[in-house]
Parts: structure tokens; sequence; C-alpha cells
């Protein structure tokens, strides 16, 4: 056993020796956790053809959603679309476990729509295991993983290789590659109140040898904390006090392979809506010295805070709490919004300060988690680790918050796992930020770092007229297969709809007519103006509202086979509305890229407020000097948008002194 001294903690293996026995068999891939990243990683892995191995402590808790019982959101719901444009699990799932879905934001441009369903966690964790368990290439055991295999290998640009894991029993398992996706459970513990456990989830051990074999191998660590609220029993609960909320009608399924989900909008069940008061204010400040996770410097989550950050925050502003189902089976419901650390008993004082909850029973205290979390700037944007070879990251071990992060970084860090194994061309994939929100969520992750949990939002994405939940399947499924990670029924799927998406935008922009005939046709005030328009350019006038059954009616003999395919009919409309800012925006890239070897003026002012910068560009744009839009450009932390504007303000002050 002489390649155990390469081990990351070398004592550890020393003491080993005489215990340990070599798995037979060699893995291409093997993912640690059974999480979001790591269901994502190994069927991604599986499904490229590698033989995958997944670890995790234990079986039934495969697919286990911890925290709140929803997928999507305004930026999340993006992320989902992705992820099953790249054949991956989760939306799949979600599909055929919701009770009640919910498309946010409709008030704005489709661009920012974020699709959102409440899910039936037992429904879900039985979806995502019934896959797993019926994947080709996968195997899976419940193990815990104590140590990293690390072996140098002097042909690698890092010097060491990762060869396998040692498990806590002794064994030897041999990979190619591994992918860690641990979640929130590195030499993790919880709080409650002043009482501290070692759990990664209330329940569930932390994994704390692993935690120090990575800061054994020098990765730079941080930490991080969370919280999730009390759990509630329904029965206990006068929802005839509350605001209700039903969800969409019909149901918006997140994958692309679905054009419905598993329930009717009837079978739906309802979400409500109550108000903090200033009870629960006073009861968090009187509280706080019984309060450890809250008065710790360790940062928490900025975008989900729990109720004690929001009053010390914003002192007596009053707070919606969202009451979710658990599931239909489930005798729980969630209060979103008041995630907290007090005692127990604290903990129902404040529950029962909110209206509709006064006799409320609090079956499940809310808790934190305080978790080590590696600086993902050690990444590659494969999320491959620059210190050693073959070892991939994935998920909250990177400093993100939520289902959909960690299942992103799964299904990427997966991929080029496999791919490493499988691709001797030394091909990678890689997402841009022009190209999808798993590049945005990934190259601020690798580029940036953080310093807080980090949570997606659609603000993040420069391009996201372009990166719209309805087209992500026509931006990411080809890159996916030619890959190998896309599997043949999708592929086909995707073909089909993309031939009826660009025969459906043939047949539009073959219509031409003057605008004042389109309008009158359709009942619209004439223009001052007439000029000739297709019913592509007419489909996409905001103002107007027109629809393309509107269209299909006065050309049927064009557009009736469009009639009997809605899916297809609201992506068109979509694809005329943003049709023309998606090629203003392109054509801003393509000047960026024209201009590159523009240079910038020495006396640049980057605090100017023209400009538009953050406090951090500014710095490091006036730090730095770069000399041209180039140079700006690969400057960690400068966003595209703001090399845009440099490069506007350049030629705009080079024409006023022409």
């Amino acid at each position: 056993m002489q390649h155990l001294r390469h081990c990351a903690i070398l004592g550890l293996a020393r003491s080993r020796l005489n215990s340990t026995k070599t798995h037979g068999n060699l893995y291409d891939v093997v993912v640690i956790g059974g999480g979001h990243a790591g269901t994502e990683a190994c069927a991604a892995a599986a499904r490229m053809g590698a033989r995958t191995l997944l670890l995790t402590h234990k079986l039934e808790t495969i697919g286990e959603m911890s925290c709140n019982p929803s997928f999507g959101g305004i930026g999340k719901g993006h992320l989902m679309r992705e992820v099953d444009a790249l054949d991956g699990v989760c939306a799949r799932c979600c599909d055929v476990s919701g009770v009640h879905y919910k498309v946010l934001n409709k008030r704005r441009g489709p661009a920012v729509w974020g699709p959102r369903a409440q899910i039936d966690r037992q429904l879900y964790k039985r979806a995502v295991q019934q896959n797993l368990f019926n994947t080709a290439n996968l195997e899976i055991r419940a193990a815990a993983v104590d140590n990293l295999l690390i072996e140098p290998d002097e042909s690698t640009q890092s010097g060491a290789r990762c060869g396998g894991v040692l498990l806590e029993n002794g064994e030897l398992v041999r990979s190619r590659t591994v992918v860690l996706t641990t979640g929130t459970f590195l030499r993790a513990h919880i709080n409650i109140g002043l009482e501290v456990r070692p759990a990664g989830r209330i329940g569930d051990a932390p994994a704390k040898a692993l935690g120090e074999a990575l800061n054994t191998l020098g990765f730079r660590m941080g930490r991080l904390k969370t919280g999730t609220p009390p759990r509630i029993a329904r029965s206990s609960v006068d929802f005839s006090r509350l605001q209700k909320h039903d969800g969409d009608d019909p149901p918006t399924p997140f994958s692309f392979l679905n054009r419905d989900v598993w329930l009717s909008a009837s079978e739906q069940m309802p979400c409500y809506l109550t108000y903090t008061t200033p009870r629960v204010n006073e009861i968090v400040q009187n509280n706080l010295h019984v309060n450890r996770h809250v008065t710790e410097e360790v940062t928490g989550p900025r975008y989900c805070p729990s109720i004690e950050s929001k009053v010390l925050r914003f002192g007596a502003k009053v707070h919606q709490v969202w009451l979710e189902p658990e599931g239909f089976d489930s005798p729980l419901c969630y209060p979103q919004g008041i995630s907290c650390t007090l005692p127990h008993a604290q903990q129902v004082e404040l529950v029962r300060a909110i209206a509709g909850l006064e006799h409320a029973e609090v079956v499940q205290p809310g808790y934190g988690v305080e978790y080590d979390f590696i600086d993902p700037r050690e990444l590659y944007p494969t999320l491959e680790t620059k210190r050693v070879t073959g070892l991939f990251f994935a998920g909250q071990l990177n400093g993100t918050t939520g289902y959909e992060e960690a299942a992103a970084q799964g299904i990427i860090a997966g991929a080029n796992a496999a791919g490493k194994t499988l691709h001797t061309d030394g091909r990678q994939l890689n997402i841009s930020r022009t190209e999808g929100y798993i590049g945005v969520l990934i190259d601020d992750l690798t580029s940036l770092g953080t310093n807080e949990p980090y949570r997606m939002f659609t603000s993040r994405a420069e391009f996201r007229l372009s990166l719209r939940p309805d087209n992500a399947d026509m931006r990411l499924t080809q890159k996916g297969y030619d890959f190998g990670l896309v599997s043949e029924q999708r592929y086909q799927h995707f073909q089909q709809t993309e031939n009826k998406l660009k025969a459906g935008i043939e047949a539009l922009r073959g219509l031409q007519k003057h605008s004042n005939f389109w309008r009158q046709a359709l009942h619209l005030p004439q223009s001052k103006a007439s000029i000739p328009k297709s019913a592509f350019d007419m489909l996409g006038v905001p103002a107007d509202n027109i629809k393309v059954d509107d269209l299909i009616s006065l050309c049927p003999d064009e557009l009736g086979w469009l009639r009997d395919d809605g899916d297809i009919a609201a992506r068109l409309k979509i694809e005329a509305l943003y049709a023309f800012f998606v090629d203003e925006q392109q054509r801003d890239v393509e000047d960026v890229r024209r201009e590159e070897r523009l240079c910038i003026p020495a006396d640049i002012d980057y605090f100017s407020k023209s400009l538009s910068l953050s406090n951090e560009e500014r710095q490091k744009l006036a730090l730095i000097q770069p000399q041209t839009i180039a140079a700006a450009s690969r400057i960690q932390g400068v966003t595209p948008s703001t090399i845009l504007r440099i490069l506007k303000h350049v030629k705009k002050s080079e024409a006023l002194h022409a």
C-alpha cells in the first residue's frame, strides 16, 4: 500500500495500513454526496458513458430537499431550464412531484420570468432515486468518505492527481476523477439558541475528516452559515385569517420534454401569505443573548436572511411570511421568511406572534448551520481544482446557496469529470456568460470568489435579453449533445422543436404587408406612416399585444399549422418581442470584439458618474490602468456591460476631440 503515502492526511492513511483494502474496480468518476449537485453530477457522468460511483452517507436521503420545499424562482428558474436543456434530472422530477406551480415576475418581460414550483418532498426524492437507481453505468453505495488519494503526477500542471477516495471503513476506492459535493456538511455544526451540535443537517453527521483533508491539501477555505425555519403543524394554523394564493392555470412545466405537469390546475395546493408583527421584533431583540448563530461573525445569506437578521437590519419593518405546503401527505407547512435559530421555547413564542399562527404547533425548531466552503477561485471554469488534477468541486461547497445553483454546478462538474476520462482530445464543457446563467454563475464564482452565500438573480446576467427561460434548449442542448451529455431521445425532441421554430419564424417573416394593412385587419389604430412590415415584425410590437392566433386567423393557409401547437406559438411570440433587442445586444458584443485594440486614454476618470461603474470596478480599473479595451476586459470583476460603456465613452471622447 505504498501509494497511500500520498493521501492528503498521511497520519490517517498510515494508521490504516493494516486494515485498508483496495476496491478491485477502477471507476472513471466517483461522486461524493447525494444532494442536488451530486445527483446531477453522477447522472451526467453516467449518461456520458463513464463508469460512475455515487457515495453518500445514506441511500434514503438521496435527493433530499434539506430546506425549502420549492424549486425555481427569479434567476433560479433560468438555471433549472438550463440544467434541463443539458438533459439534467431535477426539472423532470419537479414535473412529477410539484403541488403548486407559479411563474413569478409575469408583470415584466419574458426574459425575467421565474418558473417556480412548490414540491412534495417525498415525491421528489422518490422520483430522483427512481431515476438514479435505473441509470446505466451508475453504481450507488452508502459509505462515508474520510480522505482523498492524492498522487504526484509531474505530467499535470498542478503536479498532483486525485486517484480515488479512502472510505471510513478503511477501503480504498480508485477512480480517474473525483467530484466532491458535500453541501453544508464539511466540518459543519448546527445551532439552536446556545446549543451546538455537530451536523450538516438535523439528524445527519458532518463530514469532519474530509474537511481536514482538504485543509491539509492547502485549499483556501472559509466559513459560511445558513438557516432553516421551524416546521409548523398544518392542523394548528388558522388559514381563514391568511391570504390564499393559488397556482397557475394551467401549470407550467420545468422540462422542455413535458407539455404538462402531472396534476391539473384544480388539484394544486394553495400557498398562504401572512406578516410579522411588532411583537416578533421584540422577541428577537430581547433574546439576542441566547442566539449564538446570529451573534457570530460568520457570514450568512444576504438574499435569504433569517428573521433575526431582518429585524437587526431593518428595525421595525414588517416582513412577509409565506406558508408553503410540504406535500400532499405531509402534516407540516413551511413558513418561508422566518428562518431562525432562537431556543425552541422562544421560537414557539415568535411563531405565535404572527397573524393566523396564534395557536401554531412547532413540530421541529428552526436551526442554523455553519460549514466550511472552498474559495471558488481555486477552480477552473470546468470546476476542476487548480491544485489537484482530476478533483472537481460542485454545489454549496463552492460558496453558493440553493438547490438550483448546486444542480447547475453538479451537471457541469460531472460532465467535465467524465469528459476528462472519455474525451482524448481534451474537450471541455464550458458555458460562457453570453450562453447561459450557468456561465454567469461559474464565471462569477471562479473569477470573483464570494464572501457570502452566492444566489443567482437575473440582474447578474449582462445578456439576459437573450438568456431567457424559454430558449435554454436553443442555447445549450446542441452544445451538450456535441459533448456527449445529451441523450438521443432529448436531442431528437430538441431538433423537432428547433425545426418548428425555424419554420414558424420563416413563415411569419415571409408574410410582408404594409403596416396599416396589418393594423386595419387586426382592428388597431392606423399609424401616420405605413411602411412594409412582416407578420413577425408586427408580432414583436409590445404595445399592440398581437397574438399568434390573431395572425393565424388572418393567414390560415400559411400559418394554420401553428393552431394546434400552443407551445411553439408562445415561443414565437417571445422570439418576436426580443428579436430587435437581441440583435442590438449582439451588435454591442461585436463592437467590443472589433475594438479590442482601441487605446484607453491615460486620463480617463473611472469615478465619473457617466460611466456608472461599481465601486469594485472603479478601484480595479484605477489601480491597474489598462491601456486597451482588451486589457480591461481581462480584469477579474469587470463585466462585459462595463467594457461596453468604457468603449462608448472612449469613442465619444475621441469624436469630441477630433
